[in-house]
């Protein structure tokens, strides 16, 4: 099993300078997830913040996930609701939240046993730090773990940039735990950084209760669809600045089925163009003033919304494909091969894929 599991030793020391009264609400969506989300639950109880509320919500889950989560009885409180997606199932769960810290996590993943108190540490000494994340290794259940620190490749925002998250929050200071070890934090404000792309990862997202008010951040919103997170955490930078932990928090279990996945590529690519285009709406100053960059931004998502629908919806993808040049001037080698596949008759892109060994889009 990934990470390491915490000892009584070990949460003592951690918790001997920390208020422990401070309850940390932590929120699981969960949709057919009874055979991943025990494990989940467990590297909860193992965490070394003893004051922990953990909310799970069934969103329709099919699997009997609800009546596994029984079984748990008082250590978990359990809120069902008609299948709604992501962005409902977040907001039910945070609204129900009594903690003043509240913390995400998905239903497949497994948390550090440090994580929450190394977060709260992080919200304790920096009052002006509004969320804070971190980095996370990678697993699947076929061959273990599949790489340490996995957020500077999973998001292309701290990949690319010279020093990774050090180039996107400058601020940098080292804070210690109870027993004495030193971790680093880089924060500052990150809005605009944020409304080119996310590098939050959500399900190491922890952040204050009062992001949730009406005049802040809000609550996550339905029109973002399976793009909620970014488009929230957007919101929750323009508040106060953002923190990053540099040590993995959690571990982070790939699927075929997650949302990030493959499978899922068509609805992704469309609610990432439709996210951008809410951040540009939202703050029209923000957009003019770094115009060139948005445009560039929008059109590229507009041809990687088209690329995923050629297989299965070849009008839309005509209109994406037209979208990104009429709309947003990206007319480049990349617009020419997308027309070019466009025009190719499907029989034969789903031949060259079957040659290639991939499976057709849907």
């Amino acid at each position: 099993m990934p990470g390491p599991q915490a000892g009584p030793d070990l949460k003592s020391k951690l918790n001997s300078d920390l208020n422990p009264a401070e309850l940390i609400s932590v929120v699981i969506p969960a949709y057919n997830a009874r055979h991943t989300l025990p494990a989940t639950l467990e590297s909860l109880f193992a965490q070394t913040w003893p004051h922990l509320e953990i909310i799970v919500v069934d969103d329709g889950s099919t699997d009997g996930t609800a009546q596994m989560l029984a079984q748990y009885g008082a250590r978990v409180r359990l809120l069902s609701q008609p299948n709604g997606g992501l962005a409902r199932a977040r907001a039910t769960g945070v609204a129900a939240a009594r903690g003043q810290w509240i913390a995400l996590l998905d239903a497949d993943d497994l948390c550090r046993p440090e994580r929450l108190a190394l977060q709260a540490r992080v919200l304790e000494a920096l009052p002006e730090v509004m969320m804070c994340a971190g980095d996370f290794d990678a697993f699947d259940d076929r061959d273990g773990r599949v790489s340490a620190g996995h957020a500077a490749r999973y998001y292309a925002r701290i990949g690319r940039a010279r020093q990774g998250i050090r180039s996107l929050l400058r601020r940098r200071e080292p804070l210690e735990t109870a027993w004495g070890e030193q971790f680093h934090v880089c924060h500052g404000p990150a809005y605009e950084e944020l409304a080119h792309g996310n590098f939050m990862h959500p399900p190491t997202l922890m952040f204050r209760r009062e992001l949730l008010r009406a005049d802040q951040a809000g609550s996550f919103e339905d029109e973002a669809r399976s793009m909620c997170d970014w488009d929230w955490i957007v919101r929750a930078a323009r508040c106060g600045e953002v923190a990053f932990i540099e040590r993995a928090l959690i571990d982070y279990r790939l699927s075929a089925s997650q949302m990030s996945s493959p499978r899922h590529r068509v609805r992704a690519t469309v609610d990432t163009l439709r996210v951008a285009e809410r951040i540009c709406q939202r703050d029209p100053e923000l957009y003019l003033r770094q115009l060139p960059l948005f445009l560039r931004e929008l059109g590229g998502f507009c041809l990687d919304a088209a690329d995923a629908l050629i297989e299965t919806d070849r009008l839309e993808a005509a209109r994406m494909l037209l979208r990104s040049s009429t709309r947003f001037g990206c007319l480049d080698m990349r617009t020419l091969r997308l027309l070019a596949k466009l025009l190719t008759p499907r029989r034969m892109l789903l031949a060259a894929r079957q040659r290639r060994g991939i499976a057709p889009a849907g």
